[in-house]
């Protein structure tokens, strides 16, 4: 136990060593490294479109054929309808396309409401299609806002996820208009 100790108060005392004490002053102009490339964030492809709009149709479908409703309006009214959708199980759970069209339709009502725009979004992760509000650094990512949920088992209610969001894009909105830039 003492030879343990020993060696671990040795390799703890050889890398404190190489440490560099900051001052106060120093430490609060410190410019950490960052490995992060910014994200590349523009308008959607056609394909990115055409892709939006074929899910968009299937989610119609589906919820024409299963529930009888002709049509979205895309506003909050959809909520409802939505909800009515994961309740009734219609969509399978490892159907994680149906559950990312759902979240798109999801995404239309949050653009409607709040005045974001579709834009495609490229960070180390991939690309993807999210909500951006004016030309500011604030996303919104619905696509996966579902299937995530289904994925760790997580109880969907369409509702709360909707004030949540909701919150989150007064807050950021609301930080934006008061930054002297948007005055």
């Amino acid at each position: 136990m003492t030879s343990i100790f020993l060696l671990f108060l040795s390799v703890f005392c050889c890398a404190a060593e190489g440490l560099v004490e900051l001052t106060e002053e120093e430490l609060a102009r410190y410019q950490f490294e960052s490995d992060e490339t910014p994200a590349m964030v523009k308008d959607l492809s056609l394909g990115q479109r055409y892709a939006l709009n074929a899910q968009r149709r299937e989610v119609t479908d589906l919820i024409s054929r299963r529930m009888g409703i002709m049509g979205l309006k895309g506003d909050v009214s959809d909520l409802k309808t939505l909800q009515s959708l994961v309740d009734r199980k219609v969509i399978n759970l490892n159907d994680v396309r149906q559950w990312q069209s759902l979240g798109i339709v999801f995404g239309d009502v949050l653009a409607k409401e709040f005045n974001l725009h579709w834009v495609s979004y490229e960070d180390d992760l991939g690309i993807s299609k999210v909500l951006r509000w004016r030309k500011t650094d604030n996303f919104v990512f619905p696509v996966t806002l579902f299937s995530k949920r289904i994925h760790f088992k997580e109880q969907i209610n369409v509702g709360s996820i909707y004030e949540k969001i909701s919150a989150d894009i007064q807050q950021f909105k609301a930080y934006e208009n008061n930054r002297p830039v948007f005055k």
